[in-house]
């Protein structure tokens, strides 16, 4: 018997980078959806394309755009005053 962890669907109704950089960062595996873009996978915290979406040049941009955030939330910037 096979047993599967369930895979979570999270919905964003608008396409904000820094949310779904927040939540990709904290949610480290699973899917995700984003109206206007399509269906995205969440892979040890970065936003990863399905294979057949990699063609479409908006779609590259916002994982780019999205993973960018991600990195920047990882290690963010030290100002000294």
């Amino acid at each position: 018997m096979k047993i599967t962890r369930p895979s979570t669907l999270r919905v964003f109704k608008k396409y904000q980078p820094r949310q779904i950089a927040k939540f990709a960062k904290g949610f480290f595996n699973g899917r995700i959806f984003i109206a206007g873009l399509g269906r995205f996978r969440v892979v040890d915290g970065k936003v990863v394309a399905y294979k057949h979406l990699i063609a479409e040049q908006k779609v590259l941009m916002a994982v780019s755009e999205i993973n960018k955030m991600v990195l920047e939330l990882s290690h963010p910037k030290v100002v000294i005053a």
